[in-house]
Order: structure tokens, then sequence, then C-alpha cells
């Protein structure tokens, strides 16, 4: 039998894939690492230090160990059972929590608190072999000039959803809502479950077959293509040296919604309204940044997020100075910029990266920057501390100079102009 082309089954995996992304990013929705997850902490402990350690927690659980799954997935000809198999241990990790909290361990605040953070860090490192693979798959499955516009739709169409979803959290989070813990339990419950129909979406996914090195490289040899890549690819660093300054914004991520409760006078309830902002900001920006990846390359989006990103803290810290002179839903603003910011590092960062990578050395490539990337976890952890010890005005504004600095250095990234594929009707294919 004949190995399936990626021609063959375009379409199908596009359709996979747009569901595979969508119902994971929707159940990321429900568990948002900015808001709803930060507000649960915080009624558990009332700790800034553990806030901003989910955050810390996710990247770093998520990044680290991805080097190491990449040069043991190096001879796998067929990547797609090891996503499979991850996603069984990780992905049911919420619906466990939910048990916890029906069972009544919030009765137990250091008891939940524990076991909430192992699970969240066993399904962000299970995630570790899901977006080595994911990207893998991806790229053998979908041409570079239909990638772009793939994820956008991804992104669109889970933030259409997540509209109706927001609405919903801001019910559970609100006064009228069912209350703590009852409201966090429905969070648990949705977010697991639209993790675990993600999965169901990709095994729909029909994988390309494509050459690999017959042998897995011992770890010397590894350690030296690493140390290739890193002296020899000029385009690379300049990418990691990018993300690394960007990631600065972890700095102030998991306080800008507490920031609003506890300063600015909002509701509890309007945690599920700024992770709504949020997600329909990322479907508009995942729609914006599929056309510049076609028309200029996803370079530029890099240059654009970085500039957004700058603005969210900006905003922060306008209305430290004068609240009484803005309108308050202006404060919004600056969950669209994190919306977008986090649309640009799966459509434009990692997008970029699978560009520079050569056939066959997609999982080192993408093990490698997104293993190097860990390094910003310390920031939200920082941030809390940096709170603890000075303000908001500090934590802002340090933030702020920060992410000046990373989108100065984005102009530096080589151009990767994409010039997007045209049907017979002189306009580019649906999918």
């Amino acid at each position: 039998m004949n190995a399936p082309s990626a021609s063959q089954h375009l379409r199908r995996n596009a359709w996979a894939f747009i569901g595979e992304s969508g119902w994971f990013g929707l159940g990321l929705v429900f568990a948002s690492t900015t808001t709803v997850l930060p507000e649960f902490v915080r009624q558990l402990t009332g700790s800034a230090v553990l806030i901003g350690l989910i955050i810390s927690l996710t990247e770093g659980a998520w990044r680290a160990p991805q080097l190491l799954f990449a040069n043991w997935l190096a001879n796998k000809p067929r990547k797609k059972i090891y996503l499979t198999r991850a996603g069984l241990i990780g992905r049911p990790a919420y619906l466990l929590m939910a048990l916890a909290l029906t069972l009544g361990i919030a009765r137990a605040p250091l008891w939940a608190v524990t076991l909430f953070f192992v699970l969240h860090t066993m399904m962000f490192t299970a995630m570790s072999v899901d977006t080595l693979v994911w990207w893998d798959v991806l790229a053998k499955a979908i041409p570079a000039n239909r990638r772009g516009r793939i994820l956008g739709y991804s992104t669109a169409l889970r933030g259409v959803i997540s509209i109706a979803v927001g609405l919903l959290m801001a019910y559970l989070l609100g006064d009228s809502g069912p209350g703590f813990p009852t409201a966090f339990t429905v969070c648990f419950a949705a977010a697991g479950a639209c993790f675990m129909l993600s999965l169901g979406s990709w095994m729909f996914v029909v994988e390309p077959a494509e050459t690999v090195v017959e042998k897995r490289p011992t770890w010397p040899e590894y350690g030296k293509q690493i140390g290739s890549i890193l002296r020899g690819n000029s385009a690379f660093r300049r990418l990691l040296a990018v993300r690394l300054l960007s990631g600065f914004n972890g700095l102030a991520l998991g306080f800008f919604g507490l920031f609003a409760i506890d300063r600015l006078g909002f509701a509890p309830a309007s945690l599920g309204l700024f992770a709504m902002t949020q997600t329909v900001s990322g479907i508009l920006a995942g729609l914006w940044f599929a056309r510049i990846s076609e028309r200029r390359g996803n370079h530029r989006i890099v240059q654009v997020a970085t500039l957004i990103s700058v603005t969210g803290p900006v905003i922060a810290i306008v209305f430290l100075m004068a609240p009484e002179l803005l309108w308050p839903p202006l404060y919004g603003w600056t969950f669209v910029s994190i919306g977008m910011f986090q649309t640009a590092q799966f459509v434009g960062f990692a997008s970029l990266n699978v560009d520079l990578a050569p056939p066959g050395q997609r999982a080192t490539y993408v093990g490698l920057f997104n293993t190097l990337s860990s390094l910003v976890i310390v920031w939200p952890a920082i941030g809390g501390w940096l709170l603890q010890r000075t303000s908001y005005e500090v934590l802002f504004g340090v933030t702020a100079i920060c992410l000046i600095i990373a989108h100065a250095a984005s102009w530096f990234l080589p151009p990767t102009p994409a010039i997007p594929e045209i049907d017979k009707r002189g306009k580019p294919p649906l999918l």
C-alpha cells in the first residue's frame, strides 16, 4: 500500500487541524492562565507569588522537556501516535481537578492548591510532546503557503465560540453565579472536556510519510547537532533572542485582571468578559496575521505583535496615573494586547521557526526553540515577588520598558516573504 501524500488528504487534514486547535484553544479559555486560574489560586491562598507561579509552571513544564523529547522522536517515521498517547495521559488532568473539587477538596486549601499545581504541571508536561509532534505533522501535512490560513481559521473558530463562553464565565464568576468552588469546578470540567474533544479531532489527521534518520543520534551527537544549529543559523539566534526579550510580558501577565479588581473597582464577574475580550482579539489577530503571513512573511507578524504587546502595560500605567479621566472599558485593551500577542506566538514565532528548519530537523528546531524559550518562565514568579515588594506602578513600568526593547530587536529578524497560492480564479483557495 502506498503511503499517503500531503496533497491527497490536504482538505481532511486542514479541517482536522482546525478542529484540534480550535477545541484545544477553547479549553484554554475555560482555564485561562491570565484570568480564571489566578483568581482560583487567590481564592485558595491569596499569595501573589503562587499566582505568578501558575504561568512559570505552565511555560516551564511545556517548554523545558522538549529538547529531550525531540531527540527521542528524531528517528520515528510516524509521530502522530505519540501525541495521542501523551494526550491520553495529560489532557484529562482538569477533569480530575473538577472531580476533586466536587468531592470537597476546596475545604482543605493547601491540599487543593497542591493538587492543582501537580495536575496542571502534568498536563503541560505532556503538552511538550504534543507540541513537537503537532508542528512536525502540520509541516508534513500542510504546505507552507497554506499554514497561515489554517492557523488563522482555527483561531477564529474557537474565538467565535468563546464569545458565548466568556458570557458563561462572567455569570459563573460573578455575584449571581454559584460561587466558590462550584464556579471553578464547572470551568475545570469544561476545559477538560474541550481538551478531550481536541484529541478526538486529532485522530482524523492522516500523517504523510517523510524520510528520517535510521538511527537516533547519541546524546553527544545530538549535542553537536544543537551546537551546529546555534552557531550556524543566525536567523534562528535572532528569533530566539526576540522571543526571550518579549517574554518579559510575563512579569505582569497574571496581574492585569487582579489589578482591575483591586485598584480599578471592577467586579470579579469582569474576569469572564476580560477572558472573552482576550479571545476575541485573538480571533481577529489570527485572521489578520494569516494575511500578513501570506503577504509579508512571518517575521512581520513578530514585529507587529511585539509592538502591540507594549501597549498593554502602558494602558495599565495610564489607568494608574489618571483613572478618573478614562472610560473604564478602555482597560480591556490590556487583554486585547495579550490575546493578539498569544496568537502571534502560535502563528508568528512558532511558524517562523518551522520555516527556518530543514526537513527532517523540525522536531529538533521546535524542541530547541521552545526549550531555550523556557528561560522566560522565571518572569511571572519574579513579577509576583516584585509586586509584593514594590507596587503596580513599578511592575507595569518595568514590563513596558522590557517590551520596548523586544520590539526594537524584532527589526533585526531576516525577512521571510511568503507568496500566497493562487487558484484558477486568481484568488487564494479557502483551505
